[in-house]
């Protein structure tokens, strides 16, 4: 049984769907059904506890360990599945320090404080392998986000771009737009983009998903256009109006063979909210990762040669200093 709100249009087969506790709450009394979907709110209620025996927890890195242990009354094993190294819930409440951390993260917090990348053996399972990142995209993922313990699956190395006279095979790729004085928006970057999906759509592009299974790229489905900031991507949209952008919060937990980064800012100086958010790791973990061939990074080279004046701002250039030694440089003009 799925508990949903007013709001839900529809039932897979084999799914009952309730929008009150009631029905809910009775099925797993009775035996009527074995499994039940619902929000931490549905959880957390006191007449809840103790009613199954497993709670799978899912995307945990977005769930506060507060709400963890408050829906964790309702059985007796807690199982929290999800990647810290993705975008964690949203908020704007002010808490004590560590309060803002995750269930998971909690977990992998070590005794100075500091988060694990990865899951230990002694703590939990890690699955180091992917069935979308083609190897050449993996292996920049791996490197900097899992501590070199993430792999590609084999059937992932046929996933290739043929046809094309700039992106041909799978991997990285940088294409340099200089401008200036741009902070949230860039129209140097809206055209570069437009030319790339032109390109990419042309007659004779094709690509593969597996070795002879191939076809054309199509406009929504295929690629994926990703902009830090709602300015930029409203001027994508504007620019390209049938395809898919949106910021990285948008599409964590989606895929294409395509995905096109527009950096937007000109300068370091000039990114709004600072380095943290244009350079965060988490961010560019998440949109490099939603590509199965490509990755299309498009800016302003200066955002590669920060002046970094702290530990932290270092580790954040690091990650981008390392996607440029491994990305193949394409000048559009």
């Amino acid at each position: 049984m799925h508990k949903s709100d007013e709001k839900y249009d529809g039932a897979s087969e084999g799914i009952q769907v309730t929008t009150a506790n009631g029905p809910a709450l009775k099925g797993l009394i009775q035996g009527s059904i074995d499994v039940l979907g619902g929000t931490a709110f549905l959880w957390a209620r006191q007449e809840f506890a103790n009613s199954v025996d497993v709670l799978f927890v899912d995307e945990a890195s977005q769930v506060s360990l507060a709400d963890v242990l408050a829906i964790s009354q309702t059985a007796k094993s807690v199982v929290l599945i999800g990647d810290p190294q993705q975008l964690a819930r949203p908020g704007d409440a002010a808490h004590p320090v560590g309060a803002e951390v995750s269930g998971l993260e909690h977990i992998l917090m070590n005794s100075q404080g500091d988060k694990l990348k990865t899951m230990p053996e002694s703590l939990g399972l890690f699955i180091g392998e992917t069935k979308r990142l083609h190897p050449r995209i993996c292996e920049f993922t791996s490197a900097m986000f899992y501590e070199n313990r993430l792999l590609s699956r084999a059937m992932t190395r046929d996933r290739v771009i043929e046809g094309h006279p700039w992106f041909r095979g799978a991997g990285l790729w940088f294409v340099p737009t200089e401008h200036e004085g741009n902070r949230n928006s860039s129209a140097e970057e809206v055209e570069a983009v437009a030319r790339i999906v032109e390109s990419l759509l042309k007659p004779g592009v094709k690509w593969f998903r597996s070795t002879g299974n191939f076809r054309p790229l199509r406009t929504e489905e295929d690629i994926l256009i990703v902009a830090p900031y709602n300015a930029q991507v409203a001027d994508l949209k504007t620019r390209l109006p049938n395809m898919q952008i949106g910021t990285v919060d948008k599409f964590q937990g989606k895929d294409a063979p395509v995905v096109i980064y527009s950096l937007t800012t000109s300068s370091p100086e000039e990114a709004p909210h600072g380095m943290e958010f244009l350079y965060s790791l988490n961010r560019l973990n998440v949109a490099t990762s939603r590509a199965m061939t490509a990755v299309i990074v498009v800016g302003n080279p200066r955002l590669f040669e920060p002046e970094c004046r702290t530990p932290r701002q270092m580790q954040l250039a690091n990650a981008w200093c390392g996607y440029l030694e491994k990305a193949t440089v394409v000048n559009l003009r």
